[in-house]
């Protein structure tokens, strides 16, 4: 594992709370245990439609982005995840680095085991990571 990686992607989780889709797309990552999933399943996982998808992958890319210290290339949503073209569609796959973070982070971890209603719930106002 990367130790750059991990330090930046603990930057970009605590320097602003993390909104209740990003913790939850976290979520369905993290559950997919290292498996590819497809940008439709991660819609229906986090319980979006699947056109919200790019809003909430573009605010994640500027959340990262807008974080001091990232730079090409771990910048974007490739600092926490890869992504490739299967059949047409966009699959995701969690990178090792961010399950570490989330692992080694409770407030996260907890919040990552709750249920995709208990998260909207619970983290309206976001999820302040120290």
């Amino acid at each position: 594992m990367e130790k750059n990686r991990i330090r930046l992607i603990q930057k970009v989780i605590s320097r602003i709370p993390l909104s209740p889709a990003q913790i939850a797309l976290f979520k369905a990552l993290y559950e997919t245990n290292n498996h590819w999933i497809s940008i439709y399943e991660l819609a229906y996982r986090i319980k979006v439609e699947e056109e919200s998808m790019g809003g909430i992958l573009g605010a994640l890319g500027n959340r990262i982005n807008q974080t001091e210290g990232i730079a090409p290339p771990l910048d974007g949503i490739g600092l926490l995840m890869i992504w490739e073209t299967y059949h047409g569609e966009l699959h995701y796959k969690l990178l090792p680095e961010l399950e570490a973070v989330i692992n080694n982070n409770p407030a996260l971890h907890d919040a990552i085991k709750q249920s995709v209603e208990e998260i909207y719930d619970n983290y309206a106002d976001g999820l302040t990571i120290h």
